[in-house]
């Protein structure tokens, strides 16, 4: 199951490094439930009464859980993504039932091959490492337990589920440190921690996010912001103000704490030469720092005064009104516990009013991580930290007060990590990979109260017989728990002096013997190491060179087929610039003919309507001339009836009376015609009508 997960938590690591097209959080999951539906679909599996037939079917694949909520979101966007059109493969009905027709999704099988080989070699080597410290490897052992320890410690903000206790990573956290100089063997480490963060995704509720929320800073977090810890704690307190201020958050600290941090680096300045085996045991320790950068005590007297103005330079404000909280402090039950774990009054104080000021801002207490509006973030890796967890008992239910830096950025990051937070993923990984080796190996050392009474007692009785390199020894010792009766050693010291460095000595010479054989164990394992993944390199190399050689293939066949493409395309361009120009030279010609028939139609019209026009112009005309002939032979008539007297005159009234009749009836027709030639001839609207009714040949239309 562990390496099942180490699997998927590096497959997720590929999947969030290459997604360049992820818009939401859960869309790093959606090519493992693709998958998951592909291998439903392999067995024959066509349709099921519940996504959980699903859901369990991914656990056993990825040895992660999907939450109904979350896969219901998953499934709906695979579905909304392969059903195209009327063509449905993948249905989620109401009831949760499903219809799987057809699915095929094999994109990642190869990387899933490499990641399994990757977590396979990373345990063999681990166990290796195991066998040279001397520690029997039992079935509960593993590497990859101790890579996810980050995800179980953020798990008790996302989900309020309770921390494991009581479980030793020692030689876990050792075995990071170590192989941090062999990227071959590191990178897998990363790559497995990238995961086992991203698939916290799955508890986290992104929705209710708050972004108005106060940090409130420990001394230990101020001692590293001032790089007096060690540059990865730096790193990480400096990247928490990038994204607390990027994200709008309020940054304080109570006086009450820089007085404490001064308080602290005063007496370290006092100590400074007297000092020697605690710093060489506890790499946070200042005096470290300070060797780093160089630093004597008169530095350190100078970051004492410029303390206030330091701070504030970062944006940090600065809350002096203070005297209420100790008030409510000194009689709260807060102070009594935390007297109990605390090394003076004044740190038990100052922790009371910071735990006091958080509960005031908050009002009540709150279930839900994205809910808190204030924190108290500490940087704290000591033993004092341990046991103040046993003081949070209570709160698993609810959001405690506290939080550490780490965890604080790598639950900003799954808050959403498009969002303009800084935080890249290789910031990630170095924050929570140094973190939880730093407190790991710290947590695995003897109090710091111990280790300076034993570092006073050697530097009280050393004489000339316990030398430098048998202090380094010793601390080697301690470090990798070796020694872990120190209390014994400090009595000694009080009793019987010579005893004491007789003892030390002893404990010396064998830590020297141990080194020896250790080196040339290690040796071995670097150089079997070295061969395996040499071999390896070549078996990835061959492939790679295949891969290469069908690349190339591929790439010549795919030129041919591009070239053989262009000469299509080619042609295609010849035959569409012919059909082009056909196409043109028959629209010209049936322009041409277009307009010539429109011309001749326009010609016909205009001929009929003349026809229409002359018939009334030639009535008019028949009109006319039997006007003139009725007139002429009236008047003629007339004319000849004066010279036969009263005969001619009788004869002549009969005949006028039919020329006259003949005339009114000529004027009267005249009259029609005449108007009938009006319309014809002037009236537009009558033109216009009989144009529209004018048939036109088929010919001409």
């Amino acid at each position: 199951m562990n390496e099942n997960k180490a699997i998927t938590y590096s497959l997720l690591a590929h999947i969030r490094n290459s997604g360049t097209l992820m818009k939401g959080p859960v869309d790093v999951f959606v090519p493992l439930i693709k998958r998951t539906l592909n291998q439903i679909n392999s067995k024959g599996i066509l349709k099921g009464e519940s996504i959980l037939e699903i859901q369990n079917e991914a656990n056993l694949m990825y040895s992660i859980d999907f939450p109904i909520p979350v896969l219901k979101i998953i499934l709906n966007q695979i579905a909304n993504e392969v059903n195209i059109g009327d063509e449905q493969n993948f249905i989620i009905n109401k009831d949760s039932s499903f219809i799987l027709k057809a699915f095929y999704f094999e994109d990642f099988e190869e990387k899933i091959q490499e990641s399994k080989r990757d977590a396979e070699n990373l345990e063999k080597i681990f166990i290796d490492f195991c066998k040279l410290k001397n520690i029997e490897v039992s079935n509960k052992t593993s590497i990859f337990d101790f890579i996810d320890k980050n995800k179980i410690s953020i798990s008790k903000y996302l989900s309020n589920n309770q921390d494991p206790n009581g479980i030793d990573y020692t030689i876990e956290a050792q075995f990071v440190e170590f192989f941090k100089k062999i990227p071959k063997v590191f990178d897998v480490v990363r790559r497995i921690y990238l995961g086992s963060i991203i698939s916290s995704f799955l508890e986290y509720k992104t929705e209710n996010f708050t972004q108005d929320v106060e940090l409130l800073f420990d001394t230990n977090f101020i001692i590293s912001l001032i790089d007096l810890n060690t540059p990865e704690s730096t790193h990480t307190c400096k990247k928490l103000i990038e994204v607390g201020k990027n994200l709008g958050f309020k940054l304080t600290i109570l006086s009450d704490t820089i007085e404490e941090t001064k308080a602290l680096i005063k007496k370290k300045a006092e100590n400074f030469t007297n000092t020697f085996l605690t710093r060489k045991i506890n790499p946070e320790d200042l005096y470290n720092a300070c060797e780093r950068r160089d630093l004597n005590s008169s530095d350190l007297e100078r970051i004492i005064d410029n303390l206030d103005d330091s701070v504030k330079s970062f944006g940090i404000s600065i809350y002096s009104f203070t005297e209420r909280l100790k008030t409510s402090a000194k009689n709260s039950t807060e102070l009594e516990k935390f007297k109990k774990i605390r090394t003076n009054h004044f740190s038990a104080l100052h922790d009371t009013i910071a735990i006091l000021y958080v509960k005031e801002k908050r009002t009540k207490k709150i279930r839900e991580f994205e809910k808190v509006n204030c924190w108290f973030v500490n940087n704290s890796s000591s033993h004092e930290l341990e046991d103040f967890k046993d003081f949070e008992k209570y709160s698993y239910e609810y959001q405690k007060e506290t939080i550490r830096v780490d965890e604080l950025l790598n639950i900003l990051w799954l808050s959403n990590p498009r969002l303009n937070t800084n935080i890249e993923n290789e910031d990630l990984i170095d924050i929570g990979l140094s973190s939880i080796v730093a407190h790991t190996l710290n947590d695995s050392l003897p109090k710091a109260s111990i280790i300076r009474e034993l570092d006073q007692n050697i530097q009280k009785y050393r004489a000339d017989v316990i030398t430098d390199k048998d202090i380094l020894n010793i601390s080697s010792r301690i470090s990798n728990r070796q020694i872990k009766n120190i209390s014994d050693f400090n009595n000694l010291a009080n009793t019987n002096s010579v005893e004491f460095q007789k003892k030390l000595k002893e404990e010396s010479l064998i830590q020297e013997k141990e080194e020896k054989e250790r080196i040339e164990k290690f040796d071995k394992l670097y150089e079997r190491f070295e061969k395996e993944i040499n071999i390896l390199d070549k078996v990835k190399s061959n492939f790679k060179t295949k891969e290469i050689s069908l690349n190339e293939k591929s790439e010549q066949l795919e030129n041919q087929k591009q070239q053989l493409s262009n000469e299509q395309n080619q042609n295609k361009i010849k035959i569409d610039n012919l059909s082009n120009e056909l196409e043109k030279e028959r629209k010209e010609k049936n322009e041409i003919l277009k307009n010539l028939i429109a011309e001749n139609r326009e010609k016909f019209i205009e001929n009929e309507i003349a026809k229409w026009k002359n018939k009334s112009l030639k009535q008019l005309m028949y009109c006319g001339i039997v006007m003139i002939c009725a007139i002429t032979y009236f008047l003629y008539l007339a004319e000849w009836k004066i010279d036969n007297c009263i005969y001619v005159y009788e004869n002549y009234k009969n005949n006028f009376l039919i020329t006259a009749l003949i005339t009114i009836v000529g004027f009267i027709f005249t009259f029609f015609i005449l108007w009938d030639f009006r319309g014809k001839h002037y009236n537009h609207s009558n033109i216009k009508a009989f144009k529209d009714l004018i048939k036109i040949p088929e010919d001409l239309k």
